[in-house]
C-alpha cells in the first residue's frame, strides 16, 4: 500500500468517527430540549394549578363577601323603611 491509500484509509476513518459523534451530539441535544420541554410542561401545569386553587379561594371570599352585603343591604332597608315610617307618622 502506498502512502495515498493510508492516507484515503485514515481521513475516511476520522470522518466517520467525526460524523458519528457529531451525530450523537445532535441525539443528546434533542433528548435535552425534550427534557426541558416536559420541565416547563410540568411547571406550566403546576401554575395553572396554583392559579386555580387561588381562583377558587378567591371565589369562595367573594361569596362570603357577598353574604354580607346582602346582610347589610337588608338591614340598611328594614331600618329605611322604619325611618320613613316614623317620619311619615309625625
Amino acid at each position: 500500500m502506498n502512502k495515498d491509500n493510508w492516507l484515503w484509509i485514515l481521513s475516511g476513518i476520522v470522518g466517520g468517527t467525526g460524523f458519528t459523534s457529531f451525530l450523537k451530539y445532535l441525539s443528546t441535544r434533542r433528548t435535552q430540549s425534550i427534557s426541558m420541554e416536559q420541565r416547563l410542561r410540568a411547571e406550566m401545569f403546576e401554575q395553572i394549578d396554583k392559579l386555580k386553587s387561588e381562583i377558587n379561594d378567591l371565589k369562595a371570599d367573594l361569596e362570603n363577601w357577598r353574604e354580607k352585603y346582602m346582610t347589610l343591604h337588608k338591614e340598611h332597608v328594614k331600618l329605611k323603611a322604619e325611618f320613613d315610617k316614623l317620619t311619615k307618622d309625625k
